[in-house]
């Protein structure tokens, strides 16, 4: 019975979409999900199933279900392609690390600090804010003139994500298609990611004008992201900016 029902947890876990529940193949989850997170035994079975297959559980809970981490090399990696990745394909340079720059950007923007993101991976009550694509990006442009400000020259083949993104344009002009923007970058990286069921769309406008809604399932697989350097200068530059709006706040407040 441990067997099966381990393999039953793989396929579940396995699928983006399925969330525990209390009805029909949600209940089994919620069923299967909770013997992992109780039963010693039935979890080092899961668990070494998913070591043989170049996998770990990157987290479980039993609002989330599990949220699997692949090596690049098993058969289940996510995507099953690198080159599947919006910032995976072949395409110019300044463009492939502009699009890497927007998932973190998109994490920091939603939870700047480490205690935003464990109450929005824990509490599945706490719902995500809506994030729109000009606001994303203005904060990321933000971002990045702030960095080349204090280190105006990066020089060498591994400049940072940052500066790629201040090359780029933000909006369309007479000598720029719209896929060359910073603007349309964000928009395809959030659309790929609704596409893997990682974001939600909220409306049907044009593709650079619309507004996304992560799922909790994206905090809990990018977590590792939150280790990163770059994730640390993002966090910084956010809570600053917070900190920025306040006092104009409070200043406006007094003078009235």
């Amino acid at each position: 019975m441990n067997g099966i029902d381990a393999g039953r947890l793989l396929v579940f876990a396995l699928d983006v979409k399925a969330t525990p529940g209390r009805t029909g193949q949600s209940a089994e989850y919620a069923r299967l999900v909770a013997r992992y997170l109780s039963e010693e035994t039935f979890r080092q079975l899961f668990d070494d199933i998913l070591e043989g297959a170049g996998c770990s559980v990157t987290h479980a809970s039993p609002e989330t279900g599990l949220v699997l981490l692949a090596e690049a090399d098993s058969a289940w990696a996510w995507p099953a392609r690198s080159s599947d990745l919006p910032w995976g394909k072949k395409q110019k340079e300044e463009h492939r690390a502009a699009r890497m720059l927007v998932v973190p950007a998109l994490l920091a923007f939603i939870a700047p600090t480490a205690a935003d993101l464990e109450d929005y991976v824990d509490d599945h009550t706490r719902l995500l804010p809506d994030v729109p694509v000009a606001d994303l990006e203005d904060y990321i442009r933000q971002f990045a003139l702030q960095q080349e400000a204090a280190n105006p020259n990066p020089v060498g083949d591994g400049r940072p994500l940052w500066w790629h993104w201040v090359q780029l344009p933000q909006v369309r002009s007479a000598e720029r298609s719209a896929r060359t923007t910073s603007t349309y970058l964000v928009a395809d990286v959030l659309d790929f990611l609704e596409e893997q069921h990682l974001a939600v769309r909220r409306d049907n406008r044009p593709l650079t004008e619309t507004v996304y809604r992560p799922r909790r399932r994206l905090m809990a697989h990018y977590r590792d992201l939150f280790l990163h350097d770059l994730f640390a200068d993002l966090q910084s530059f956010t809570t600053s900016s917070y900190e920025r709006v306040e006092r104009t706040n409070n200043d406006e407040g007094n003078q009235s």
